[in-house]
């Protein structure tokens, strides 16, 4: 499992457990009576329904405002990409499993399965990040173009029409509606305020002939109506319809509805997301009925259920009505005369959750294709941009001291055929990786050259992030390799005299010579001066002996070459090269360490020297 891979699961594991504890400690282990917070309201919010698309529209505006147009519009079709496929494939399981679980758990934590992909958002924070996608699909830019236009038409279309429908339904409710005057019928609404100690309650009360069930109309408390129709009930009939009204306004369900047509807007084209909006308007109902009749008797639930079957209800718009469509008046009814001992559903909605969120991101969008020398190099002269540095496996070269061909790198960087990306990843999964570092006409910038991706890094852009490409031709690697081959690796593990292999260093490449088809090249040959390069420093050395590894097997044999600080005597050791390890005895004075071998690539030979040192030469 790789490391990103360890912090998400982490990560979403802690919010399932929250989420989980939330969803228990709000029911009584035996009645399922939700529990009055202290000092506070006693229904909440299932899952707000403002969470998404607030922050789609936040990170939308922000984009336009820091970022400029461009870096933005392909911001947000990463987010809604990602989301899409997400919320598709989520309601496209949960529709199937919906009948097992009414039968089984809750209709409170039914309608809350319904409102989970509100936490998408998260989707954009780092600590859910993954190596890399497992699918890439591939587009022409014209095409995505073609289609971000058709949905985003399409989007704002449905969106739009929604929210005309809802004030439009909204104006012909309240066109003719007149503030409740009846003193019995005001008190007794304010009483089940009173008991529900609901926050802010700046909602109304009405009476419009326009509705032929109570309902309640309003995503926000201020504009919040609850309507009555123009008909006599019983005082034991409006405590019944309040109740109803009132949970559903205390839980948001009107927002919970808008979150639905939301999903609705963004998937516009699958049918089933139509369904899963009605589906989820069901279940709302059902969670409101189920917790309105928490611990009423046989008389109770038949009185509700004739309430309800007085009249069918219109819930157009962001309303909810006591009343609902004749479709699921069958199944609505039965769970008010015969309801069934159901489990709170803890356990569920942490189990769901966790796999909606870990299994998000696995799949990317790549579409366009430029070369590197339009995406990395912005279409300047790649002789405008110089390398200092190139980091390989096993370390980095120096262009000042080390002879390998970095313009050759920049040439091949230049020729490869780039793709815009869509998605969160660290791109930490490769072993084989090259770094280079830039001076240019932007600064310092850093590229990583990976398998199947290359990213880049302008230190002096404003944005301050990566910009990843992918590259649909894979890295020719051993093209990359024959100019800069890696480095091997040497390291030295110390013991000290308590007998323990505790103390580590790495030896320092300071020659490295290849030898291939007759040819000969001098990469490396430098000579580390005292202090400088790695070692263990100190005033007396109580090391007795050394192990060295090397990353890659040797084939020839392995000399270390023991000298004294003052260079006055020195003596060599000679090893197998068949050994894994290579132990040797460490002398009590200050000495200077090298290690020369021979490794094998392919048809390449590299002879290879390094060097460390342990003491200090005041100690001489």
């Amino acid at each position: 499992m790789s490391h990103d891979l360890v912090i998400k699961s982490f990560c979403v594991g802690l919010m399932c457990l929250i989420l989980s504890w939330a969803v228990f400690s709000r029911y009584d282990t035996e009645m399922g009576e939700e529990s009055l917070p202290q000092n506070g309201q006693r229904y909440l919010p299932l899952i707000s329904g403002y969470l998404l698309p607030t922050y789609l529209f936040i990170m939308l505006v922000m984009g336009l405002k820091f970022l400029g147009t461009d870096t933005t519009l392909k911001m947000m079709l990463t987010l809604c990409f990602d989301i899409f496929l997400s919320i598709s494939l989520y309601y496209v399981v949960l529709l199937p499993l919906l009948p097992f679980l009414r039968r089984h758990i809750s209709a409170r934590t039914c309608a809350m399965l319904w409102l989970l992909p509100n936490y998408m958002y998260m989707l954009d924070h780092d600590f859910m990040k993954i190596a890399e996608p497992l699918f890439i699909v591939h587009a022409s830019s014209k095409t995505v173009k073609i289609l971000s236009v058709v949905w985003a038409v399409g989007f704002s279309i449905v969106f739009l029409w929604n929210i005309i429908q809802h004030l439009l339904f909204r104006r012909k409710l309240l066109k003719n509606a007149v503030p409740v005057t009846d003193g019995e019928v005001f008190d007794l609404f304010w009483k089940e305020v009173n008991e529900l100690s609901i926050h802010k309650p700046k909602f109304k009360l009405v009476i419009s002939d326009e509705v032929a069930t109570p309902l309640t109309i309003g995503l926000f408390r201020r504009s919040t109506r609850v309507i009555l129709p123009p008909k006599h009930y019983t005082a034991d009939e409006l405590r019944l319809i309040f109740r109803h009204e009132l949970i559903h306004i205390c839980r948001e369900d009107s927002r919970s509805k808008f979150f639905m047509m939301f999903c609705s807007a963004m998937c516009w084209f699958n049918p089933l997301m139509w369904y899963a909006m009605k589906k989820s308007a069901e279940d709302t109902e059902l969670s409101c009925d189920e917790t309105v009749l928490l611990g009423e008797d046989d008389a109770t639930r038949r009185q509700y259920a004739s309430l309800i079957l007085d009249t069918a209800g219109d819930d157009r718009g962001f309303s909810t009505c006591l009343a609902s469509s004749l479709s699921s008046m069958r199944y609505r009814l039965k769970s008010i005369v015969k309801p069934q001992k159901r489990s709170t559903g803890a356990l569920v909605v942490t189990a769901v959750f966790f796999v909606l969120l870990m299994s998000s991101g696995y799949v990317a969008l790549a579409y366009g294709e430029r070369s590197g020398a339009d995406t990395v190099y912005r279409g300047h002269n790649p002789e405008d941009f110089v390398a200092r540095s190139i980091t390989v496996e096993g370390g980095d070269y120096e262009l000042k001291t080390d002879n390998v061909d970095a313009f050759a790198l920049t040439q091949y960087i230049s020729s490869l055929p780039t793709q815009e990306i869509t998605g969160n990843y660290s791109y930490s999964g490769d072993e084989k990786v090259v770094e280079l570092r830039y001076g240019g006409p932007y600064g310092s910038v850093f590229v990583e050259l990976h398998t199947d991706y290359i990213r880049v890094l302008y230190t002096a852009d404003e944005r301050d992030g990566w910009y990843t490409y992918h590259l649909p031709q894979p890295v020719d690697w051993e093209y990359v390799y024959s100019i800069v081959p890696p480095l091997p690796v040497a390291s030295v593990s110390l013991q000290d005299s308590s007998g323990y292999f505790d103390h580590t260093l790495t030896a320092k490449v300071t020659k490295y010579v290849r030898h291939n088809n007759g040819e000969t090249d001098v990469l490396r040959d430098i000579q580390l001066d005292l202090y400088d390069g790695p070692g263990i420093y100190g005033g007396t050395v109580d090391y007795l002996g050394g192990k060295l590894k090397f990353s890659t097997q040797p084939v020839s044999n392995v000399e270390i070459f023991i000298e004294n600080w003052d260079y006055t005597s020195a003596y060599s050791l000679t090893f197998d090269p068949q050994a894994e390890e290579f132990e040797f005895e460490i002398p009590h004075w200050p000495a200077h360490y090298t290690i020369t071998a021979s490794f094998c690539e392919s048809d390449t030979v590299y002879d290879t020297t390094f060097q460390f040192h342990i003491g200090n030469a005041d100690s001489i």
